[in-house]
């Protein structure tokens, strides 16, 4: 008898430390989950490599001679690409040549993008168009064709203290401007 619960107790604490080790989908099949588990690490890993993989941000800055735009790039972060970030690195990039069109004074304060058309709000020094008729249209070349780089957008509006900006400078604003193709400079 001695013998037979010990046998029962060793049976029994076996059968116990086996239950409670395992899952129930780790008793009907324990490779699987362990192969789904280490699947998905790695594609959380991959999924955080992509968002912070660095890629080529386009945008367009008025060339030297004032012919027309020319394309330029920075390198950035995937996740940090929009389109106020495009304009803002088109600002800076202008405001480091000889002669840049865009004056210290003008801002760009957001980019609301609906049905296609982006919808840039600039302060009143931009609205003025000072400069003459060639600064402003290398400026609306310069924003419209950095823009209208992303796939989602196809025209540019322009706002001024929630109102939609009927003339910049000499320039209608009225209807979405759309790429200025003839003015970019291989």
């Amino acid at each position: 008898m001695n013998i037979r619960n010990q046998i029962t107790a060793i049976a029994c604490i076996g059968i116990l430390a086996f239950a409670a080790g395992c899952t129930p989908n780790q008793m009907t099949n324990t490779g699987s989950t362990n192969v789904s588990q280490s699947v998905k690490v790695n594609k959380d890993a991959e999924t955080s490599k992509a968002s912070s993989e660095s890629v080529k941000m386009v945008f367009f800055v008025p060339t030297e001679d004032g012919t027309g735009v020319k394309q330029q790039s920075v390198d950035m972060s995937a996740d940090k690409v929009t389109p106020k970030a495009a304009l803002l690195a088109m600002l800076k990039a202008d405001r480091q040549q000889k002669y840049p069109i865009f004056d210290k004074s003008i801002e760009i304060t957001s980019v609301t993008v609906k049905d296609s058309i982006a919808s840039v709000e600039v302060n009143k020094a931009f609205v003025a168009g000072k400069g003459g008729e060639l600064t402003v249209k290398l400026q609306m070349a310069a924003i419209v064709n950095t823009l209208t780089s992303f796939d989602n957008i196809n025209g540019v509006l322009f706002v001024c203290d929630g109102k939609k900006v009927p003339v910049v400078g000499s320039f209608d604003t009225k209807n979405p401007i759309k790429r200025m193709e003839q003015l970019i400079k291989k």
